[in-house]
């Protein structure tokens, strides 16, 4: 008999290594995340089209996992939790995201499936200033999707690097940023076609290169948006000195965009 390969959420499982004591399995009913977040009539909608199932697969805390909690007056990171999101449709995945992030108060490692295709969420958050009791969220940190089917070098790279023995376990939140580091690096391997994980010699360090890092990624977003805008109007126009300007901008563009890839 011929054996199938694992799909790829249950590699994600296999190479994360979670250890058994964290397992939970306890399913989240979709009626309790549209009433716990503030959400407008196309976000609810979205969630009700959208998802099929909602489970909360483990939680990493002091009771259940070898590591320790960590509080400051901006951070409470009293446990990591991991839900599987299954999708009817891939439909606006990222505001999906971003719906669930939000809506869930601790730190989460959100894992959505569709088919054999896998998107891995987190996100920093910190007390808010308004309210201690609520989180809000500073950034979003997403894999975008990744098809068990045909895997970039880079995405093995990702999915290998997931091994929990080699993240930080100094406390929920280093462990946490692991997770971080290692989707920033993934990010910044789609533009640099080298996946790379930075060493950090403290905490603020890692917060700091990962804030970074993300905020370069963002910038090459941007560029990449106005570069298209402008190869749009270059492909309408037809005034030769227009033109000219307009590959003249087009070229910054890209340079700009090599710059900040140097940097990554």
């Amino acid at each position: 008999m011929v054996k199938s390969n694992p799909t790829l959420i249950n590699r994600f499982w296999q190479v994360l290594n979670v250890p058994d004591t964290c397992l939970l399995d306890s399913r989240i009913y979709k009626k309790m995340l549209l009433e716990n977040a503030d959400l407008v009539t196309r976000d609810k909608k979205l969630v009700n089209e959208s998802i099929e199932s909602l489970l909360w697969r483990y939680t990493l805390k002091p009771e259940t996992i070898n590591i320790p909690a960590h509080q400051t007056k901006e951070l409470d990171y009293p446990e990591i939790a991991i839900i599987l999101v299954s999708l009817k449709t891939d439909k606006q995945a990222k505001r999906l995201v971003e719906i669930i992030q939000r809506a869930i108060p601790y730190p989460l490692l959100l894992i959505m499936t569709i088919d054999d295709r896998v998107w891995v969420s987190l996100a920093s958050k910190r007390q808010s200033l308004a309210d201690s009791v609520k989180l809000t969220t500073d950034h979003f940190y997403d894999s975008d999707w990744m098809d068990g089917s045909k895997l970039q070098p880079i995405e093995e790279q990702y999915i290998e690097s997931l091994n929990n023995k080699d993240f930080d376990w100094t406390n929920i939140y280093t462990f946490y940023q692991s997770l971080i580091d290692r989707v920033v690096a993934l990010q910044a391997a789609r533009h640099t076609d080298e996946y790379l994980i930075k060493k950090h010699s403290d905490q603020l360090e890692a917060k700091s290169n990962s804030a970074n890092r993300q905020n370069r990624l963002a910038d090459i977003k941007k560029i990449e948006e106005f570069e298209s805008q402008l190869k749009a109007e270059l492909k309408k126009e037809t005034q030769f000195n227009s033109k000219l300007n307009l590959n003249v901008r087009i070229k910054e563009c890209q340079q700009q965009i090599q710059q900040l890839t140097k940097d990554l």
